[in-house]
């Protein structure tokens, strides 16, 4: 049996927590959370998921119900990526 891969920086653990407290907070609500974020920041949240295709200018997770959108602080200032 595989061992757990523990993220670096504790990133995915620290969503949950957040994902916990939201759920205490809003118990029947939807629950959504936004990050604009540099490369830097960016490519270390994404390098913790494995399928997730790293040529895209954003990616969304859900733990435990709650969503996590991530998106990279160029993603509206390239014309091609613009919503």
């Amino acid at each position: 049996m595989a061992e757990n891969k523990k993220s670096i920086d504790g990133v995915v653990e620290k969503l949950a927590l957040i994902s916990d407290a939201m759920d205490s907070i809003f118990p029947s609500g939807r629950k959504a959370v936004v990050f604009e974020l540099k490369l830097d920041d960016f490519k270390k949240v994404q390098n913790n998921f494995r399928e997730i295709d790293r040529t895209h200018k954003q990616f969304k997770i859900d733990i435990s119900g709650s969503e996590f959108i991530f998106l990279l602080d160029e993603l509206f200032s390239d014309e091609k990526d613009k919503i």
